[in-house]
C-alpha cells in the first residue's frame, strides 16, 4: 500500500474502527468508521522474508513509515482530556539517552577494531569481540524507536533525501559469500562510503554494512576464526573492512543522536515536544506495540518456526541470538515504564494497566524460555518443548500488544500493528 491508501485500523472504541489517511503534511483528524464485530484474536505466523532488520517490509514498509497522524477522532468533546507532557518528554529523553549509549559502545567498538588491526592477538580479538557484544546489545535497546517514520527509517524520496540510517545498521541474515566475494576482489574500495553503496535491501538483498557483517568479519561462518585471520595481506583487508563498518555504526548512530538531542530547537526531537501530544504519544505507542506485536513475535520468532527457515536467526557466527529478542523487548518495555506511559494507562483504566503489566511479565518469561542454545528453536519438530516455548513466547507477545493498542486507543491515540 503507498500514500494515500486508506486503512482499518483499531478506533476510539473497543469495536470501532477508524480511516486513517495518510497525508504525511496535515495534522487533520483521523475520520471515525461504522462500528464492525468484535472478532476473535487470531495468531499469525509470517514466513521469513528476504531478510530480518533492514530487509523488505522491515521499519514499517509503505504503510507504517509513512503515517503521520496518529490522532483518533471522537464524538465526546471531553474525550482524551488529559496532559501527557511529561511522558513526552521523558520519551524523548529516553529515545536520546539510549541512542547516546549506543553510539557510546559503537566508539568503544571501533576503539577495539582499531587495536585487533593494529596487533592481531588472541586478546585483541577476545576484546573487539566483547565490545561488539556490547554494541549489540545496546542498538537492540533502540528499535523500539521504528515504525513511525522517524529519524532512524524514514522512508528515501531522492537521492537529495535518502531516508533513515536503519538499512546500514542490524540487516540479517548476512550472506557470507557476499562478503566473502568483496574481500577476495581487492579492486573494490573498502572506504565505508563504497561499502554503504553496496548495501542493498531491495528489490534484491545484500547486506554488506552493519553489526551482523561485523559480527561475520569477527567470527566467521564457524565462529572460531583465529587472530590469524586478520594477519598478512588479506587479513589486513578484512581488518579494513570492519573498520569501516564501525566506523559507518558510529557516524550513523552519531546522527541519531544529534537528532534526539535536547535544546536544539531545529531537530526531530523538537518537533516531537511541540506537536500535538496524541501525535507524540502515537509514535511512542506505535514503536513499541509494532517490536512487541509483529516484528519479534512474528517475523523473528514466527518465521524461524517454519521448515525453510530452519537457519532464521539474527546472530548465528557469535551464536548469541537469544540475546537479540530478549534485548529488543526490553527496549520496549523501557518506553512503556521509564516513559511513564504505565501511569497515564492506569489513569484511563486501572483494569486494563494491570493486565498490561502482566502481559509484559508473562512475555519476559517467555522470551527467557527461549535460551542458549539458540538453534534449537529453529524449525522444531511439532509436538517439542522448543517449539511449544517459541509458540507460547509469539503468543505473550501479541496478546501484550492487543492490550497496548486497546490502551492506546483510549487515549485517542491510533496504533497499526499488521495482521492484527
Amino acid at each position: 500500500m503507498g500514500l494515500g491508501t486508506a486503512l482499518l485500523v483499531g478506533g476510539a472504541g473497543a469495536n470501532t474502527p477508524a480511516i486513517a489517511r495518510q497525508n504525511p503534511g496535515l495534522e487533520s483528524e483521523i475520520q471515525q468508521a461504522p462500528a464492525l464485530q468484535p472478532t476473535r484474536p487470531r495468531m499469525l505466523v509470517a514466513q521469513a522474508e528476504a531478510s530480518g532488520e533492514g530487509g523488505p517490509g522491515e521499519g514499517g514498509g509503505a504503510v507504517l513509515g509513512t503515517i503521520t497522524e496518529f490522532r483518533l477522532s471522537t464524538n465526546d468533546p471531553t474525550a482524551f482530556a488529559y496532559d501527557a507532557k511529561s511522558q513526552v518528554s521523558a520519551y524523548a529523553a529516553l529515545v536520546h539517552d539510549t541512542y547516546a549509549a549506543t553510539n557510546a559502545a559503537a566508539q568503544a567498538l571501533n576503539d577495539a577494531v582499531a587495536a585487533l588491526q593494529a596487533s592481531p592477538t588472541d586478546e585483541t580479538l577476545s576484546a573487539a569481540r566483547a565490545a561488539w557484544l556490547a554494541a549489540r546489545e545496546a542498538y537492540l535497546k533502540t528499535e523500539a524507536y521504528q515504525f513511525y517514520a522517524g529519524p532512524v527509517d524514514i522512508p528515501a524520496i531522492s537521492a537529495d533525501a535518502p531516508g533513515g540510517p536503519l538499512p546500514r545498521l542490524n540487516g540479517w541474515p548476512v550472506n557470507p559469500a557476499v562478503i566473502d566475494a568483496i574481500l577476495a576482489d581487492t579492486a573494490q574500495s573498502l572506504n565505508f562510503r563504497a561499502i554503504a553503496r553496496l548495501n542493498t535491501v531491495e528489490p534484491t538483498v545484500n547486506i554488506t554494512t552493519g553489526l551482523h557483517v561485523a559480527e561475520y568479519l569477527l567470527w566467521g561462518a564457524d565462529g572460531a576464526l583465529p587472530a590469524s585471520a586478520f594477519a598478512g595481506d588479506e587479513g589486513t583487508r578484512r581488518g579494513e573492512y570492519l573498520a569501516s563498518v564501525t566506523r559507518l555504526f558510529v557516524n550513523d548512530t552519531g546522527a541519531l543522536v544529534a537528532a534526539w538531542a535536547p535544546d536544539v530547537g531545529n531537530n526531530y526531537r523538537a518537533s516531537v515536544e511541540s506537536m500535538d501530544q496524541r501525535n507524540a504519544l502515537g509514535r511512542a505507542f506505535n514503536g513499541m506495540t509494532v517490536l512487541i506485536g509483529y516484528e519479534i513475535p512474528l517475523r523473528r520468532i514466527g518465521a524461524a518456526l517454519f521448515p525453510a527457515n530452519k537457519n532464521f536467526q539474527a546472530s548465528p557466527f557469535s551464536d548469541t541470538s537469544e540475546v537479540d529478542n530478549a534485548a529488543s523487548f526490553a527496549g520496549a518495555q523501557a518506553v512503556y515504564f521509564e516513559s511513564g506511559l504505565d501511569a497515564l494507562v492506569k489513569a484511563t483504566n486501572a483494569d486494563l494497566a494491570a493486565k498490561i503489566e502482566a502481559g509484559f511479565a508473562r512475555a519476559s518469561k517467555a522470551l527467557g524460555a527461549m535460551d542458549a542454545p539458540y538453534a534449537r528453536f529453529l524449525a522444531p519438530a511439532s509436538g517439542s518443548p522448543e517449539r511449544a516455548a517459541g509458540e507460547e513466547a509469539a503468543r505473550a507477545l501479541t496478546d501484550l500488544a492487543r492490550d497496548l493498542r486497546q490502551a492506546a486507543n483510549q487515549l485517542g491515540v491510533l496504533v497499526v500493528v499488521p495482521g492484527m
